[in-house]
């Protein structure tokens, strides 16, 4: 019936929203006669063959991300978000996403307050849409917690800086006395052509006081249908723990690169991991990039499917490690991904990726072939 709705919806869309969120107007005039309520969604379908011999993982599927939202003007200069994913397995229910107000256009930038990603890893910061491969590499980004985050940006510099209480995917978003410091600069030596020439590099740090006094941290290897951890450890953190991680990416038209190394110190270990990648555009087509959150964007095909047109092709590697090994013995993995993506039209991407996982925390290697059907509006 939801789906339904949201078909009726979107074949009554004259027009695009205006607010930036990538959605559509659906009802105006409900604050005044200039403002709208925007509605916006995403589904992502896996199917996963996986050849495990440590965890007994079976082939499958799932409905990897389920989401609806909305958002909106309530007066010029202020906006809000809110959004639930109905797939969010880690607390078996629906949960929110982002959820928050945000002033704009103040003396020293743009105030947000809520549930928001905390400021820390391109890959992360880089929305499940607009990423390369099915799963993002390891970066132990925080990812989304309850905050206080003040940004702004120019042409060829972005900053975040926020205040943050641990909340996770928690349906009612409840926080918990976990807290972080995190910041992230990003300057861009040169932005051409709407961002289809140019250069990254970014620093981000974050300082976290942990109520456990520990930090734990693990991976899948990209195969999160696995039935365990390729490596997973705990440090001890009584006096907090720091994350460090500087950030490269560059663009040349269709072809484009990225890498990312990460820290995290605590009382006496650290544990580290980095991953190193790039892409090709077999049709010409460039990534999309976005100053605001200094992260990647949407594809847009130069001949979309349909009407003689056959959308973008794109051929894309990476190759990782994670080291644990300081607190947690054999515990270092090293990881391989291969994508081909094709994206139909604007909103509309099938991506077929195989990941491969070794570590001698492992008894034997893992392999994964993950095909996902996704589409947003």
């Amino acid at each position: 019936m939801i789906l339904t709705t949201i078909l009726l919806m979107q074949g009554q869309i004259l027009a695009p929203a205006e607010t930036g969120e990538e959605s559509r107007s659906i009802l105006p005039n409900i604050f005044s006669a200039d403002d709208h309520i925007d509605l916006f969604g995403r589904f992502q379908l896996d199917f996963a063959s996986v050849d495990d011999d440590n965890f007994g993982t079976d082939d499958g599927s799932e409905v990897r991300r389920a989401r609806l939202g909305a958002s909106g003007n309530l007066a010029e200069g202020l906006d809000w978000k809110m959004e639930v994913d109905f797939a969010a397995f880690d607390d078996g229910g629906a949960a929110f996403t982002d959820a928050y107000l945000k002033f704009s256009d103040l003396p020293v930038g743009t105030l947000t307050i809520g549930h928001v990603k905390e400021p820390f890893s391109l890959n992360s910061l880089t929305s499940s849409r607009f990423i390369t491969f099915t799963e993002r590499a390891t970066t132990f980004a925080p990812g989304r917690n309850v905050g206080v985050l003040l940004s702004d940006e120019t042409e060829n510099l972005t900053w975040h800086v926020g205040a943050f209480w641990n909340a996770g995917k928690t349906g009612n978003l409840e926080t918990g006395n976990d807290t972080a410091l995190t910041g992230r600069v990003v300057f861009r030596p040169y932005m051409e052509d709407g961002g289809n020439r140019m250069a990254h590099v970014g620093l981000a740090i974050s300082l976290r006081e942990e109520e456990s006094e520990a930090y734990s941290a693990d991976s899948d290897g990209g195969i999160h249908l696995l039935g365990g951890d390729v490596v997973s450890g705990q440090m001890a953190a009584d006096d907090g723990v720091t994350l460090i991680g500087i950030e490269g990416a560059i663009q040349e038209g269709p072809i484009s690169g990225q890498f990312e190394f990460v820290q995290a110190s605590g009382d006496d270990d650290s544990i580290s991991s980095w991953y190193l990648q790039g892409s090709y555009f077999l049709t010409g087509e460039s990534r999309g990039y976005k100053t605001s959150s200094g992260a990647w964007d949407r594809v847009k095909p130069n001949t979309p499917y349909g009407n003689n047109g056959n959308g973008a092709w794109e051929v894309a590697a990476r190759l990782g490690s994670i080291d644990l090994s300081e607190v947690a013995a054999d515990n270092e993995a090293s990881t391989m991904a291969l994508a081909l993506n094709w994206y139909l039209t604007n909103y509309t991407r099938i991506g077929f990726d195989i990941y491969t996982a070794s570590s001698d925390a492992l008894a034997e290697d893992v392999t994964a072939a993950v095909i996902r059907f996704g589409l947003d509006f």
